[in-house]
């Protein structure tokens, strides 16, 4: 084993305390003195050694704060107070100076508070950093401007180049494209106004300054963003402001991320156009209904902030409700109709009136208000369906007996086809005169014989009251009725038809089925 005494003393280990290490260097330390006096003189040698000198003792590299350039962010920790000067350590490696002005008059000072602090410029001379404290505006001087500085001043001067502005004493030019994040059409609105801007280039020998007011409000935005987007739920309501406005809706700004506004989420009433409701640069509340991370969206409603008129609809409209409603809008297959903010139903064209035939823009208009019941009601889908034939009496009631066989009646033509007239007898009543019953003679179009809207005297050959048909013939009126004892009516099939060589037209057996 070896002997510790015989160890060579000239090889240095991670076990010499400070003071050993400082009586190494020469430092002299009494023999006699007490544990707590050593203590205080080895405190004292090392408040009076440089920086670099305690790194080399812990055995860190060399004093590297030339490598660091203007805008580096770092943490420092106060270890001295000095006047107006702050004297910041940054792990040993590098030491720096803050100006006592960049904290507010009652903020506490102490010895080993951290601090964020953002990188001017390095004096290699004192071998310190100067520095400013993160988040404040240090004064533009022509000998602390540096590339990356962000600095403050008053616009003073407009060009078709940009911008000038006055730095409390340096001059400064703002390129046009460096205005703002979005070009901007006027940037003379700016004139006399102060603006924080990033200094992008600095010619100490011409005196030219150009800096950024763009990089600034982008770093701005991105941070209010990211801050945003973490505070963005779900289900929360949100002001914004409309920014922009399409067919299918509008973005609107949060407060620096947009969302989409669908024009089907602007109200619970049917919206034709968005700019019905919304207008640029207008504050509205609105329901953040998706955010989708992947794809950077955010799905907007301003009707989600607004009670659901469809929760009460069972109660207030139930089957059988009779009631007033305001059409909206037509198609080919009915027409829609309002019973109230937010509540639309349809009217098929089979339940718009008695008349059968007559197209949904030819029995209602856009406005008018009409008596309907509802006759269908579907919440899980939000539909409704009305009638407004339903609403109306019941114009075949009584027509067996208001409309004998054999017996004379005039009406008017409402439409033609290929295998006949239909013409109105009263209103929601209609017959048919079969082509063959137009004339004496062979008819090959019913145009020959009939117009619309003329009136006609007609005979019935027979009623359906069950199926609401009334067989009709002019050519039948010039003829003597059908005599009751003939035991055989004119409109009834004979017992032995005649057979034909061609089926009628239309696919009917007789002249009075169709």
């Amino acid at each position: 084993m070896t002997d510790p005494k015989e160890t060579d003393s000239s090889a240095p280990t991670s076990t010499d305390s400070p003071a050993e290490q400082l009586a190494s260097d020469g430092v002299d330390l009494d023999s006699a003195a007490t544990p707590d006096e050593i203590d205080r003189e080895v405190e004292a040698a090392m408040s009076s050694m440089a920086a670099k000198d305690l790194a080399e003792l812990a055995g860190e590299p060399p004093l590297a704060s030339d490598s660091l350039e203007p805008g580096t962010e770092l943490v420092g920790t106060v270890v001295a107070l000095s006047g107006d000067d702050i004297f910041l350590e940054f792990g040993m490696k590098s030491q720096g100076v803050l100006p006592r002005s960049q904290f507010g008059k009652k903020e506490v000072l102490e010895i080993g508070r951290r601090v964020d602090v953002v990188v001017e410029r390095c004096d290699a001379a004192a071998g310190l950093l100067e520095v400013s404290r993160k988040g404040t505006l240090q004064r533009a001087t022509w000998t602390n401007l540096a590339k990356g500085m962000i600095v403050e001043g008053r616009v003073i001067g407009v060009n078709k180049g940009g911008l000038e502005v006055d730095l409390k004493g340096v001059r400064a030019f703002m390129p046009g494209s460096h205005v703002d994040v979005v070009p901007m059409k006027d940037i003379s609105i700016l004139l006399n106004e102060t603006i924080r801007a990033e200094v992008i280039e600095v010619d100490r020998r011409s005196k030219n300054v150009l800096i950024s007011r763009r990089k600034v409000r982008a770093k701005e935005q991105k941070e209010a963003r990211a801050k945003l987007r973490s505070e963005l739920a779900e289900g929360q309501v949100r002001r914004g402001i409309v920014r922009t406005i399409t067919d299918y809706g509008a973005f609107v700004d949060l407060g620096g991320l947009d969302g989409l506004l669908h024009i089907g989420d602007l109200s619970w009433t049917t919206v034709n156009k968005v700019t019905d409701l919304l207008s640029i640069g207008q504050e509205i509340d609105v329901t953040i209904l998706k955010i989708d991370s992947e794809r950077d969206r955010i799905s907007l409603g301003l009707k989600q902030s607004q009670p659901d008129p469809w929760v009460s609809v069972s109660e207030k409209f139930p089957v059988g409700t009779a009631l007033k409603a305001r059409i909206l809008r037509i198609a080919s297959f009915g027409a829609f109709a309002e019973l109230e903010p937010g509540i639309d139903g349809l009217i098929p064209v089979s339940e718009m009136g008695w008349d059968r035939g007559r197209r949904p823009d030819q029995q209602v208009a856009v406005g008018d208000m009409v008596d309907c019941v509802v006759i269908r009601l579907e919440l899980e889908r939000r539909r409704l369906a009305l009638s407004m034939k339903q609403a109306q009496p019941d114009p075949w009631a009584g027509v067996l007996e208001g409309f004998e066989e054999q017996s004379l009646v005039k009406g008017k033509v409402t439409r033609l086809t290929d295998f006949g007239a239909f013409v109105e007898l009263s209103p929601g009543v209609e017959g048919l005169i079969h082509i063959s019953e137009l004339s004496e003679g062979r008819v090959k179009s019913c145009s020959d014989v009939v117009s619309v809207g003329q009136e006609v005297e007609m005979r019935i050959l027979g009623v359906d009251g069950e199926n609401r048909r009334i067989a009709l013939s002019i050519k039948a009126v010039s003829a003597p009725a059908a005599s009751e004892s003939s035991g055989q009516r004119e409109f009834e099939q004979p017992q032995q038809p005649t057979k034909r060589k061609k089926p009628l037209r239309g696919g009917l057996s007789s002249h009075y089925d169709w």
